[in-house]
């Protein structure tokens, strides 16, 4: 039991309750109303409570009976909308520190549709990123450069924006912004900059569509990306005689390996990613079902070519025969996972390929630079100079049809050929239309 001592307490007298009940704190403009005007700092500001919480904003104006009034009549709106349930914070305080806070709540406790004002690019982009994905509608490869341009230039640039901020305007500023940016030690050409425009558009589209935007909403009307160059002014094909003078130029192990990169034009990871049960000796054809190519994270892997129609089979002719014929030879010294090989039996690496056994050869044969791909581009503008049937070419080559083969080469096929165009169709019509029988 505790020891009270008595002789030291005092007798503390609360107030008495005031006579008159219905004193409030509020007064003036205030009174019987929902929701307070204030003075702070000579600003006139907002107090009331939404969704559970309560929350002060400033007017933005100077304190003065005229504002005062004015501020009043806003705030009874704003206290007659929040209990009809039309109230949306961000609406009426766009700029407030809260707007994003009470936006997401608002998701939350009433549900429904945001509109293209309530939904921020940096909060939906990834969302939309793992949702591709998962749909395994696209490569791993084409994952990497998505992210890759989500990282690098759709992030930094309109992460703070809001759907609807998007429009011609803001684009045509990303475009010269983008172009001013440096990423691996050089700016980006047109081409990359519509590139990234791919998964941009296909962002906005989702966006759209997950939250009901409809039709309406189009950022893109009214804007053109930026003009890229002509297909063919890429290509840089090399002559028969550049192609045998880089083949007496190369190490005998890599002579195999670029004699057949240029009689059937594969994609570089195509040929990497060749293995021995791939090839059938006895029906002469070679079957194409996988490459080497990356994942989402950059890193190179062993996954599927770069779509379902790269997936082919292809009849060697003896050109190619021989060219695999050759590559055998060296493969038996090792009888590795891959068919062509590095000088100790490993995987090809692209990247050393090229530094240490391209270039070096180029160099050696007197021939100015040019990408490996260029291999690819040699076999088709041959097989077309030559005649072949675009339609094998495009087989070959893992093309979905001849439309490929004719935007890309046709005009170098055209230049290459301009005087003997028309050629067999005029003799074909001298030497009977008119003519009697």
């Amino acid at each position: 039991m505790l020891n009270i001592n008595v002789e030291n307490a005092e007798v503390i007298r609360f107030p008495r309750p005031s006579k008159n009940k219905d004193i409030t704190r509020k007064t003036g403009l205030n009174r019987n109303k929902e929701g307070s005007v204030r003075k702070i700092n000579g600003k006139i500001y907002v107090d009331f409570y939404y969704l559970d919480e309560r929350v002060r904003e400033s007017s933005g104006l100077s304190y003065n009976r005229e504002n005062v009034r004015q501020v009043r009549d806003l705030l009874d709106k704003i206290i007659v909308s929040i209990k009809s349930g039309e109230f949306r914070y961000a609406e009426v305080f766009p700029n407030s520190k809260k707007a994003e806070y009470f936006t997401e709540k608002e998701f939350k406790v009433f549900g429904g549709n945001r509109s293209p004002e309530q939904v921020l690019f940096k909060d939906y982009v990834w969302t939309w990123y793992e949702l591709l994905k998962d749909s395994e509608r696209v490569s791993l490869r084409t994952l990497w450069g998505y992210k890759s341009y989500i990282n690098n230039y759709l992030i930094p640039y309109f992460g703070k924006l809001k759907f609807a901020d998007m429009n011609k305007s803001t684009f045509d500023k990303f475009v010269s912004w983008s172009k001013k940016q440096e990423y691996r030690g050089k700016t980006i050409s047109n081409s990359t900059v519509n590139k990234i425009f791919v998964p941009l558009k296909m962002i906005c589209k989702d966006a759209s569509i997950e939250y009901g935007w409809g039709s309406a909403y189009n950022p893109f009307f009214g804007f053109k990306k930026p003009p890229k160059k002509d297909s063919y002014e890429s290509l840089s094909p090399f002559s028969l005689e550049e192609q045998n003078a880089i083949i007496t130029s190369l190490p005998d192990h890599w002579k195999p390996y670029f004699l057949f990169a240029f009689s059937v034009g594969l994609r570089q990871g195509e040929q990497i990613g060749i293995k021995p049960g791939d090839i059938n000796w006895d029906d002469k054809t070679l079957k194409i079902s996988r490459a080497i190519t990356r994942d989402e994270n950059g890193k190179f892997i062993m996954g599927n070519t770069k779509n379902r129609h790269s997936r082919r089979t292809i009849n060697l002719i003896p050109a190619m025969l021989e060219a695999l014929e050759m590559q055998d030879t060296i493969y038996k010294q090792f009888r590795k996972e891959y068919f062509f090989c590095s000088p100790k039996g490993l995987r090809v690496r692209a990247s050393n390929l090229r530094q240490r056994v391209w270039i070096p050869a180029l160099k050696k044969a007197g021939i100015e630079y040019r990408e490996m791909k260029q291999t690819r581009h040699s076999f088709a503008t041959n097989a077309l100079s030559c005649g072949e049937n675009p339609l094998w070419i495009a087989k070959v080559m893992g093309h979905r049809d001849t439309d490929m083969i004719i935007r890309v080469y046709g005009k170098y096929i055209e230049d290459a050929g301009r005087a003997k165009d028309g050629n067999k169709l005029d003799a074909m019509y001298q030497g009977y239309m008119g003519k009697e029988k």
